[in-house]
């Protein structure tokens, strides 16, 4: 993957060199195998390029096709390329050396402005017409890979990191305080409710599915693709639907395996990054190769404090992958003196933002540390799986049943849910009830039962004026953003809870920085839009029938996967199980810090000082289960937040 900027003078002056060549340095503290520049009148594009295909080598960025008057640049991996060559009749002799980026190119000839349409995979890439005299940005399907942009002053101007625009003249670093107080508001990892949002107020985000033309009507936002529902898919029996699904997962995985260097998968025990392993192992089996597997495990010494049913250390059921696929070597990490707050300036500036997801960062880091070492260039995970490949929420489907007035079909489903999880019925019944509830009513028997026990809004470490300030509660009705995720709503309104634009903006505003800095394509096959839109064709009864969840993909996986995971409900993988005993020798010093929050005024505004200062005085001497506690989650992000004030200066 690459780097992209560009800047577009829509009132015809010429792009300033010196400006094009500043947002084109500010990627220098990244590895390029080409570094580019591409200047015309009143418009500059560049790419900062990194080769992950072996398409990639051939590829010269940005690129201009004078006769058809067309420049691109693209940080872009096109996965449905056999297709497009179909479609467009690119001559076979073209075809093997063709790069992704005049693919895209090609495409626009054809269809235009509606080319992304017709393009899968991970891409961002901005398009000149020259004859049309407009500029055409577009990310792709599910916004994996980051699109930051400015209109200021009659400048358009886009890049894959917001320091490149925090370079030119027209952009103010003044905070987008809105961004901040979704940030430190929302008791979940998201940063912010509106996925268009930076903590910039200059800087915007262009979405998943969304692109921009930009021309004489100015700066024109639109949709090109959202999450519908999708035609149910009727086939004979269940054989024919796990049949179909092999045939459109498999691709998905194999496209992902186009590299220059081996492939590494990203895994845990859990079924979705199983299934990626196993299938990626599959396809690269006939050439003779091997497919490289990383896996986080706790530190030496972890006192484990988990209940039965919960497992830290997931290298058993990793290791019946390695046994059952016979390719696969696994790399285990236990991140030897890393705990969550190693490193926070060095996250900062690769981020650019603060961060709420310390219990997972640093492993993770240490996995694509060791990964780089052994010159991976694409790593696969199955972060999308729960909401694809792998749902399966008995309390959703249950909603859905009420819904269409199915009660003797809820209420067999019911007894046989209570049953095969040695449940109460009249608990089971109670749940689903109130599940199937307004969501006000579900809110407020929810804060009856159980809000003196667990309040999620103490993840928040926002000063109280702030938040009214901000208008926090009016912004979450704004955004149907539930703090407490007491209602799940039917089958599709859960699942495409988990794929909103935000959640989207969030994931890609991570992995696209993470991959620059580790020069490395993170990719996600469980989150392939054919395989989302396969995913939610399927009948609600193929993924939750006789009380069992996540039904299909066990069926689908049968002899793929080894039975120890395809099989197992009774334990559940915790990731970061460790993190507050990696921190417990550190604690004083964070007792320390925590004591210094508040020197600075800016401190005063965004954080509940006195509430911060009064929660760690209650925590002075942790203990491995308080890695559970909200309140020692509040101040862990309360300090980062502060780190990031004080890095920031």
């Amino acid at each position: 993957m690459s780097a992209i900027c560009g800047i577009f003078n829509l009132s015809g002056s010429p792009v300033c060199h010196s400006s094009g060549v500043a947002m084109l340095d500010a990627f220098k503290q990244y590895h390029a195998d080409d570094h580019r520049a591409w200047f015309k009148a009143n418009l500059f594009l560049g790419c900062h390029a990194q080769y992950i295909t072996p398409e990639s080598e051939n590829e010269l960025l940005p690129y201009y096709d004078e006769q058809a008057e067309l420049a691109i640049t693209a940080d872009a991996i096109i996965d449905n390329r056999q297709e497009l060559f179909d479609r467009l009749a690119i001559p076979i002799g073209r075809r093997r050396e063709m790069p992704d980026s005049l693919l895209i190119l090609e495409a626009y000839k054809k269809w235009g402005i509606d080319c992304p349409k017709y393009l899968l995979g991970d891409f961002a890439f901005a398009l000149w017409d020259g004859k049309r005299s407009e500029l055409l940005c577009a990310v792709d399907a599910m916004g994996t890979r980051t699109l930051y942009y400015c209109h200021k002053a009659g400048v358009f101007a886009f890049s894959t990191l917001m320091k490149p625009l925090l370079n030119l003249a027209q952009v103010k670093q003044t905070y987008n305080e809105t961004w901040i107080a979704d940030f430190l508001a929302t008791p979940w990892v998201l940063h912010q409710l509106d996925p268009e949002l930076t903590l910039y107020e200059d800087i915007q985000f262009l979405p998943a599915g969304h692109m921009l033309t930009v021309g004489t009507k100015g700066v024109v936002k639109a949709v090109y693709w959202q999450i519908t529902r999708q035609p149910i898919l009727k086939l004979s029996d269940d054989a024919e639907y796990e049949a179909a699904f092999i045939e459109v997962f498999s691709e998905a995985v194999r496209c992902r395996l186009r590299s220059r260097s081996p492939v590494g998968v990203m895994m845990s025990g859990g079924l979705d990054s199983a299934s990626v392993a196993c299938v990626a192992a599959r396809e690269v089996s006939p050439q003779g190769q091997r497919l490289q597997v990383f896996s986080s495990i706790p530190m030496k010494g972890f006192e484990n404090y988990l209940p039965t049913h919960t497992i830290a250390d997931e290298s058993f059921f990793i290791e019946a992958v390695r046994q059952h696929a016979g390719n696969i070597d696994v790399t285990y990490c236990r991140s030897e003196g890393k705990h969550s707050l190693s490193d926070t300036d060095k996250l900062f500036a690769m981020l650019e933002h603060p961060y709420k997801i310390f219990e997972n960062l640093f492993w993770v880091e240490s996995i694509l540390d060791e990964a780089r070492k052994r010159n991976i260039r694409v790593m696969l995970d199955g972060q999308g799986g729960n909401a694809t490949i792998s749902w399966g929420d008995m309390h959703a489907y249950a909603v859905t049943l009420f819904k269409q007035g199915r009660w003797l079909h809820l209420l067999s489903e019911a007894k046989a849910y209570a049953k095969r999880n040695k449940r109460p019925l009249g608990k089971v019944f109670k749940s689903i009830l109130r599940e199937c509830m307004p969501s006000g009513f579900q809110r407020a028997a929810f804060l009856v039962s159980n809000y003196s026990e667990v309040n999620p809004l103490e993840l928040a470490p926002i000063s109280p004026s702030f938040a009214k300030h901000s208008n926090v509660d009016k912004r979450f009705r704004q955004f149907d953003f539930d703090p407490f995720f007491i209602s799940n709503g039917d089958v599709f309104t859960n699942r495409v809870g988990m794929l909103d634009l935000a959640t989207c903006s969030h994931c890609a505003s991570i992995t696209t920085k993470q991959s620059l800095a580790y020069r490395m394509a993170l990719r996600d096959p469980t989150l392939d839009k054919r395989v989302l839109e396969f995913c939610l064709s399927l009948p609600e009864n193929q993924y939750v029938r006789n009380g069992e969840e996540r039904r299909f993909i066990r069926r689908a996986m049968r002899g793929i996967i080894p039975d120890k995971i395809r099989l197992n409900e009774t334990v559940q993988g915790q990731q970061s199980a460790d993190w507050l005993q990696r921190l417990i020798p550190y604690w004083q010093e964070v007792v320390a810090e925590v004591s210094r929050i508040g020197e600075q005024e800016i401190e005063w505004r965004y954080l509940d000082i006195t509430r911060i200062k009064r929660s760690m005085a209650k925590m002075a001497k942790p203990s491995a289960p308080m890695a559970e506690d909200y309140t020692v989650h509040m101040l862990i992000r309360a300090l980062i937040f502060s780190r990031f004030l004080k890095h920031a200066q």
